[in-house]
């Protein structure tokens, strides 16, 4: 016992020692994230989770490249199933960190498929007696396995890695306003995404390589999603102790600007009155040459009060405030099945709208979808 554990002592190498560093500080970080943040509980549970998940397999690796008992070998090479748990969990992580109103966002449950067929697989292999264990490593059918196992693995990261990309790609769209604010947080996830992109081309350069040509390479393959996990760690407790403020990605408060009223209290009332009676009573935005200025006039007001009211008082500006009128018209000729004798463009331009683009803009912009979906989800409950 005490041979084996000097062997074991003097055997450790620099990358032995990366893989025990990276255990160490996950193995932390996995305990205090979610007390240091605390307002953040949600997100960071996802991430301590990914941290632990990832220490275990650092644990893993380290007792693989340092025992040679089949039977360690054996029960120790189940842990390998996490690898898919990896995308999933990112996934969550940057729904959670980024957008508020996921805070409980999860996935359904086919998503974890993949990584309890493999875990179920791989507890199969492992119980087998150690010379039925042996012997199947050396069965070509098994390799072949392997192999489609190690390409779905790379698959379904870089799917996870692309969902990702979009959710970042979209929150920085939508935010360009806070961008100042929101720039450390999203630094943070373009520089690990960035990381994980270079890992997975390399890791698919070696699978390629290594199917087609035969090709194998000792530094780039595998491995080397194993290598990384400890860099990743480091990385992410670089940034918590440094940037702890990217851990809890807040909506800043919106200072209310104080605006000179072009108008009374009285003035505004009575116009919001006369605005709204043209709109209900005298439709008057199915006029398809409607503008800014000649409602004004129908208002006996000036167009800049007009686009005051609208601006300030409304929350709007003049062609979302006309058009959502006009998609409100246009379904209720939906609900009277008048697309069942007209196209759904007359539809459209019975309700004042000029252009078949811009009708769809102000749709989807209303309704968040396409007038063909909407029909088939009226249809479906209608069934």
């Amino acid at each position: 016992m005490l041979n084996s554990y000097n062997n074991i002592i003097m055997s450790i190498n620099f990358i032995d020692i990366l893989l025990l560093i990276g255990i160490a500080q996950g193995l932390f970080l996995t305990i205090t994230l979610p007390i240091i943040h605390l307002n953040n509980s949600k997100p960071n549970r996802v991430l301590s989770i990914q941290l632990a998940l990832m220490s275990v397999l650092l644990i893993s690796k380290f007792i693989l490249s340092k025992v040679d008992k089949i039977w360690i070998i054996q029960w120790t090479s189940i842990l390998e199933f996490i690898i898919f748990l990896f995308g999933p969990l990112g996934y969550i992580y940057i729904q959670r960190l980024l957008i508020k109103e996921n805070q409980n966002y999860k996935l359904p449950f086919f998503h974890y498929l993949p990584s309890i067929s493999y875990g179920l697989f791989l507890c199969y292999l492992s119980s087998h007696s150690e010379a039925a264990y042996l012997e199947l490593y050396t069965n070509s059918h098994l390799r072949l396995i392997y192999t489609i196992i190690e390409g779905f693995a790379l698959i379904s990261n870089l799917y996870y890695l692309y969902r990702c990309g979009v959710v970042i790609f979209t929150f920085e769209k939508n935010k360009k306003d806070q961008l100042s604010f929101f720039q450390p947080s999203l630094k943070f996830l373009k520089v690990i995404c960035s990381a994980i992109t270079v890992i997975l081309l390399l890791w698919c350069f070696s699978f390629l390589a290594s199917i087609f040509s035969n090709f194998y390479n000792a530094y780039i393959n595998y491995n080397m999603v194993w290598i990384a996990l400890p860099l990743f760690v480091y990385g992410i407790g670089f940034y918590a102790l440094k940037q702890p403020e990217i851990f809890r990605i807040q909506i800043p408060k919106k200072e209310k600007i104080r605006v000179k009223s072009r108008l009374t209290d009285i003035e505004i009332k009575e116009l919001k009155s006369s605005l709204n009676t043209l709109i209900q009573e005298q439709k008057v935005y199915l006029d398809d040459e409607l503008t800014l200025v000649s409602l004004a006039e129908n208002l006996n007001t000036s167009s800049n009060n007009l686009s005051w009211l609208l601006n300030n008082v409304l929350d709007t500006n003049f062609y979302d405030y006309i058009n959502q009128f006009r998609v409100s018209a246009f379904i209720e000729k939906l609900n009277k099945n008048e697309h069942e004798r007209q196209t759904l463009f007359a539809l459209s331009l019975e309700v004042g709208f000029k252009s078949k683009s811009t009708f769809n803009k102000a749709f989807k912009a209303n309704l968040n979808d396409t007038p063909s979906n909407y029909i088939k989800r009226m249809k479906t409950k209608s069934v």
